[in-house]
């Protein structure tokens, strides 16, 4: 009787699901349509098939429906507003080419929403979350804004595999993708390029994710984390040619960054304004003027096993950089494989010291006091 009972729970909740699976209905809007006057006569669950064409538009969806692009229609909502506005969780849109003049491309203040595979551009930011949660955005295209994507105070979402380039309109905070007060956030395989001053910035954000992507050409740094943007795991990125640092932290604390690439920037990886607790593991640095450098207090942190390579400085630690623990770092023909002039910076472990190219039985670190007694032999 128990098989029974449960075999006819199973067949109730099937014949249900089929029900609305039939219920729903596919909407199809053709130029010189309204795309909003079909989302207002959809049903929940719908879908909005919008033909190639052009739509003068902002639309405002406060129900659950799938909108779809076909042969990448032209959603340009000039001046008017926000081209979409998604007010109800669990929304999707894709296919779309969305412009605004001044506004946001996709301004998210719902939940569990899915947005990929458009292109957005001319906006002020090209999509923004606002206190807004576990929404997937992906394989986006998004160009000539002034941000990019802009997360605020917004958590558990995922943005993967998009492609934001050129968000540089001249502005000071001009940027690819900006996190402010946000957390536990994954951002993961995304190209980012020519984003103004960074491709990737936290503010404030902490216990998020930063992994494999590929950063390069900002007026400043590639990636960086200021005002406690604390316990982020940055790993596997590669931070190429930005002006000045491809991974830069500003008092931001226990963050862990490792197995990051950095090549051909002013400085590598570079810790500065009480930058304090973090751990550098298994970064490789090669062909900056300054591989690893720490300086303005930043002291207590952990260097371990990086690779610093034909850089200007291997590792630079300013007068103000104190109590940080070096050791089994590979310091590898640099103009000077490490230079420090702090505090009571610690270069072995008691046991592990560092590989220099330059290396003798001692190594007495040049800028300071600093002394390793247990250097180790390049393998």
């Amino acid at each position: 009787m128990k098989h029974r009972g449960r075999h006819l729970i199973m067949l109730a909740l099937a014949i249900i699901f089929l029900s609305s699976m039939a219920l729903a209905a596919t909407i199809n809007v053709r130029p010189g349509e309204s795309i909003q006057a079909a989302v207002n006569g959809a049903s929940p669950g719908d879908t909005i098939s919008v033909q190639s064409g052009v739509y003068r538009e902002s639309l405002n969806i406060s129900k659950t429906v799938i909108l779809e692009g076909i042969g990448r229609p032209l959603l340009d909502a000039g001046a008017m507003n926000s081209a979409i506005i998604l007010r109800a969780d669990g929304t999707s849109v894709s296919g779309f080419d969305i412009r605004t003049t001044r506004r946001t491309g996709i301004h998210v203040l719902s939940e569990s929403n899915i947005l990929e595979n458009n292109t957005i551009s001319g906006c002020l930011d090209g999509i923004r979350l606002d206190r807004s949660r576990s929404n997937n955005i992906s394989n986006n295209n998004i160009n000539n804004n002034t941000n990019g994507i802009t997360l605020y105070a917004s958590q558990r979402n995922t943005i993967a595999k998009n492609n934001v380039r050129d968000n540089n309109i001249n502005e000071e905070s001009d940027c690819g993708i900006f996190l402010a007060y946000s957390r536990d956030n994954v951002i993961m395989d995304n190209d980012l390029m020519n984003n103004g001053d960074s491709s990737l910035s936290l503010r404030s954000s902490s216990n998020n994710t930063l992994r494999g992507n590929r950063i390069s050409f900002n007026d400043w740094y590639g990636i960086s984390l200021s005002e406690s943007s604390n316990n982020n795991l940055i790993e596997k990125n590669n931070a190429l040619r930005n002006r000045d640092a491809g991974i830069y932290l500003d008092s931001s604390r226990e963050n862990l960054i490792r197995e990051n690439r950095a090549s051909d920037n002013s400085r590598g990886i570079y810790l500065s304004y009480d930058s304090n607790d973090n751990v550098l593991q298994g970064n490789s640095v090669s062909f900056n003027e300054r591989g690893l450098q720490l300086a303005g207090h930043s002291s207590n942190n952990t260097l371990q096993n990086n690779t610093a390579k034909e850089n200007g400085y291997g590792i630079y630690l300013s007068f103000s950089s104190g109590w940080n623990l070096l050791y089994s770092n590979h310091l590898i023909d640099n103009g000077y494989n490490v230079y420090d002039m702090g505090q009571s910076n610690r270069w072995d472990n008691g046991s592990s010291g560092n590989y220099y190219s330059d290396l003798g039985r001692i190594f007495y670190v040049p800028g300071g006091p600093g002394v390793d007694r247990h250097p180790m032999a390049e393998p």
